[in-house]
């Protein structure tokens, strides 16, 4: 069994409205440690505000030139097959695979760093940049999906804090 860490970026944040621009995802079996990493950019069909292509660092241009992402889906539906699925903020990443992966990964064991975020610093807002600073952990100054899957491992070991937690 291996640990898939994951990061999306959407057009958005309404999983009925927008749709997913990039998936990271890095592979590391349990046995010998070896990393694997899946990334991909979409094209949404669909323009991105001024706003949110400044957050995401993507441009309407660039996107507009890459796969559509059904045309993908099997890749990464082979790449996560059978394996634990670790990601910040749970709800809001899987409701977007789900959408786009019509439901292919709603059985699939998760972990989500946010929720054990919440238990360690129940009064904090617990986003990503607050937990690497909390933690001391070093992010890069540019976002992105890569980074972020990353640093996802070592921030799921600095949550955890050697207690034992439960794939759900």
């Amino acid at each position: 069994m291996h640990d898939i860490y994951i990061s999306i970026e959407t057009t958005g944040v309404s999983y009925l409205n927008d749709k997913v621009i990039e998936i990271a995802a890095l592979k590391i079996d349990k046995k010998t440690k070896l990393k694997t990493l899946y990334h991909q950019y979409f094209n949404p069909e669909k323009e991105l505000t001024p706003e949110v292509s400044g957050i995401v660092n993507l441009t309407n241009t660039f996107l507009k030139q890459c796969p559509k992402i059904k045309e993908r889906i099997e890749n990464f539906l082979l790449f996560v097959k059978d394996c634990n699925l670790i990601m910040h903020n749970k709800e809001f990443v899987m409701s977007f695979l789900n959408k786009e992966m019509q439901n292919h990964l709603i059985n699939y064991k998760t972990v989500d760093t946010l929720e054990l975020a919440r238990k360690r610093y129940p009064n904090d807002k617990n986003n990503l940049d607050f937990l690497f600073r909390a933690l001391y952990l070093e992010r890069n100054v540019m976002q992105s999906c890569v980074n972020e899957v990353n640093l996802l491992p070592l921030l799921l070991e600095k949550i955890k804090d050697h207690e034992v937690f439960k794939i759900n």
